[in-house]
Formats: C-alpha cells, sequence, structure tokens
C-alpha cells in the first residue's frame, strides 16, 4: 500500500468511519461525535499524493499525518476556514487561515493538524517524496520535483508559512468538479498538482523578494472582502462595475482595494474585470453561435474595436480569426 492511502487509513483509525475505494483513489468519510467530514486521497505518479481535506467539527479533531522519511516536502494549503498546524523546528503552533500555504520538508516527523470545535475547514495537503528509483526519470514531473527539493530543502531541513494566495485555491477547486473516471480523471488531477506546485515556487519566490508582503496593510477581514469582488467579478464579468461601486459594497478604500486586487488576484481592479471579460469572450466563441459584434456588448464592452485590440493582444489573433478557427469555415459579422 502506498504511503498516501497508508494515512488515510492511519486516519480512520483515529476518526472512526469508512474508506471507499474508486480506482487509484481511496475516501474516507465519517460521521459521528467528533464531528462530519470527507477525506479524499490519490498517488500519483513520481512519488506525489495529494489529499483534501473537509471537516466540521462538532468537538476537536487532531489529525496527525505520519511521515517516516525526511526526504519529503509537505505543501498545506487552506481553502477555507482555518486549522492549527505544530512548526516542528521552532515546536510552536501557528493558526493557518484561508488562502495560505504551509510548506515543511526534511525532518522525520509527523505532521499534527488540529481543527477546533465548532469549525469547518477546508484544506489540501500535496506530499513530495524523493524516490530514487523514481528520480531516474527525466520526465517533466521529475524536474519539477527536483526544482522543489532544490528550492525547499539546500538546507536539509524547512518550515515556511506563506502570504495569501487566491490562484492556488482556483486551481485546487477544479479538483472537485472533474466529473471523467478512470486514467483521465487521474490525469487531469495530476496536472491540477503539477501546476499547483509551480504556483507554490513562483508564490515563493514573490514573498521572498518581499513584492506581496504589502498585504499586511489589509486585515483578513478586508482580505476576504476582497475576494468576495473578485469572485462577483468571475461570476458576472458583464456587469457595468467601478470602483466607487466596490467601494460602496464592500467598504474598502479605493487604496485597499487596488492592494487587495493586487495581492490576490495579482493584477489591478480594472486589469481583473478586463481579463475575466476576455475568458467569457473565448467561451462564447466556443460554445455559442454569437457573432463578434454580439459577444462585445454580452461581456459588458461597448467598444468592438477597444475589444478586439485587448483580445489579439492576448490571443494573438483577431476576434475574427479566433472566430473562424473555433468555428470552422463560418464566420459572423
Amino acid at each position: 500500500m502506498n504511503s498516501t492511502h497508508a494515512k488515510l487509513n492511519q486516519l480512520n483509525n483515529s476518526l472512526g468511519g469508512s474508506i471507499s475505494v474508486l480506482d487509484t483513489e481511496r475516501i474516507l468519510m465519517f460521521d459521528n461525535h467528533k464531528g462530519a467530514g470527507r477525506i479524499h486521497s490519490i498517488e500519483l505518479e513520481s512519488g506525489i499524493g495529494y489529499s483534501q481535506f473537509d471537516i466540521k467539527a462538532t468537538e476537536e479533531v487532531k489529525l496527525n499525518l505520519k511521515n517516516s522519511t525526511d526526504n519529503s516536502l509537505f505543501f498545506i494549503y487552506c481553502l477555507e476556514g482555518s486549522f492549527t498546524l505544530k512548526l516542528p523546528m521552532s515546536g510552536s503552533s501557528v493558526e493557518v487561515d484561508a488562502l495560505r500555504t504551509v510548506i515543511l520538508g526534511g525532518m522525520e516527523e509527523d505532521v499534527k493538524i488540529k481543527v477546533e470545535s465548532g469549525k469547518k475547514v477546508h484544506f489540501s495537503v500535496i506530499q513530495i517524496s524523493r524516490d530514487s528509483q523514481l528520480d531516474s526519470s527525466n520526465s517533466d514531473a521529475n524536474k519539477l520535483k527536483d526544482q522543489l527539493f532544490n528550492q525547499f530543502l539546500k538546507n536539509n531541513k524547512y518550515e515556511y508559512v506563506g502570504t495569501v494566495n487566491l490562484k492556488i485555491k482556483e486551481h485546487l477547486l477544479q479538483i472537485k468538479s472533474i466529473s471523467q473516471t478512470g486514467i483521465v480523471r487521474r490525469l487531469l488531477i495530476e496536472g491540477i498538482v503539477h501546476f499547483t506546485l509551480a504556483l507554490e515556487i513562483l508564490h515563493y519566490r514573490s514573498d521572498s523578494s518581499k513584492k506581496t508582503l504589502h498585504e499586511s496593510s489589509l486585515t483578513k477581514r478586508e482580505m476576504l472582502r476582497v475576494e468576495d469582488a473578485i469572485e462577483e467579478i468571475r461570476k458576472k464579468p458583464e456587469y457595468p462595475y467601478s470602483i466607487d461601486y466596490f467601494v460602496r459594497k464592500y467598504g474598502l478604500s479605493a487604496a485597499k482595494l487596488q492592494n487587495g486586487f493586487k495581492v490576490l488576484s495579482g493584477s489591478t481592479v480594472a486589469s481583473c474585470i478586463k481579463n475575466q471579460r476576455l475568458d467569457l469572450a473565448e467561451k462564447l466563441i466556443q460554445e455559442t453561435d454569437l457573432n463578434v459584434s454580439e459577444i462585445v456588448y454580452t461581456i459588458g464592452f461597448s467598444s468592438r474595436s477597444y475589444f478586439s485590440k485587448i483580445f489579439s493582444r492576448r490571443f494573438k489573433c483577431s476576434p475574427k480569426a479566433y472566430l473562424s478557427k473555433a468555428r470552422g469555415s463560418h464566420m459572423a459579422a
């Protein structure tokens, strides 16, 4: 039995519940005096294991993630809620709240997580183990592993609590929406996990260069309001948003809005709206029979020439050419 699934069996011993098997995946479900939850685990190629935890605690829940090697890395990302994690090197405990990653490595110690009574939490754990038999391959997955170990285990032992990153949440949540089964499902999950690890590297480098540390000027409550604003744009990008609209609705100053958007989305408010509208335009081209002019107004733009300009800049071709390619020889006016 692989290490990821072995951990799930160990957790089941303490939580109580049942484990179901689906191809290479395992799902632990429990509903008792401790609370209710779902823990999903899958072992991917190249010694990478992925687990996703959804827990609502009735009483304090302690999760002891077994680790019997000092040659592994853990990336623990909180999607929603919060939990307490004991840092092995310092021996101190840290509260990990939404949108943050904790990175641990190089220590033959269990990862100890505590969910307080009455709390609901959703988090993911990516564990990477270095195995010489697997590392002989020249695959992209092993190249990524080498980069991760070179980045985070240069000094043998490592622990790090990162700053807020919304993009990682966006990608990990995609795993829940995968409806395919078998090898297709496994490959899709593997791709998302690999991309998430690449984002972790980029975010760590950004943190290290102090490009994102200006987030400290916003409180956790304010950051959550900014996240709600970004989610609103994602759900309805065509709405005629303005800075004043967000200031009134979310109770934040224009400066704090821009600050929060840069931290969470990597762009200004205006750029975030523009990017989401372009995403919608691409979807409408691929999935509807709307012509270019109809798409322009559907996504909230009033100028076709401006839309063509920013669309061409992003997709390296005009909307008309993109539409023609997507729909074959049929083109709309």
